[in-house]
């Protein structure tokens, strides 16, 4: 119950102080990284993906995980700008389907976002 309200807690905050920030005009220069869309949507261990969204930059997404709900894999940050972030699969993840966890600056806590990857059986 807990990781779910923690789940619900960070997309309410997320979207909310994007809306705010939509409503005032932009004028708080408040940025809210938030995960939108992976490409691809499944992946094998050591494949690159690319994550879209908002405040991606280095200046405010810190550290990125994939996590089943019990452990939790730091991936390998590539390239990052404002609205996308190239990252490597872990090598030794389990196949299954994960969600990305994020730690942003200023907040040490692992804030996990609404998006899944599926990760595939290690080849050969």
């Amino acid at each position: 119950m807990q990781r779910r309200n923690r789940i619900l807690l960070g997309l309410a905050l997320g979207l909310g102080a994007i809306l705010f920030s939509r409503l005032a005009g932009g004028a708080l220069n408040t940025a809210v990284t938030f995960f939108q869309q992976v490409t691809p949507g499944e992946a094998h261990p050591g494949d690159v993906v690319t994550v879209t969204g908002y405040a991606l930059d280095a200046a405010h997404l810190k550290e990125i995980y994939l996590t089943d709900g019990q452990i939790d894999y730091q991936v390998e940050i590539l390239d990052q700008s404002e609205a996308s972030v190239r990252l490597r699969v872990p090598a030794k993840i389990p196949a299954g389907q994960m969600r990305f966890a994020i730690i942003v600056a200023g907040r040490p806590e692992l804030l996990e976002e609404p998006l899944f990857l599926k990760i595939l059986p290690q080849r050969g």
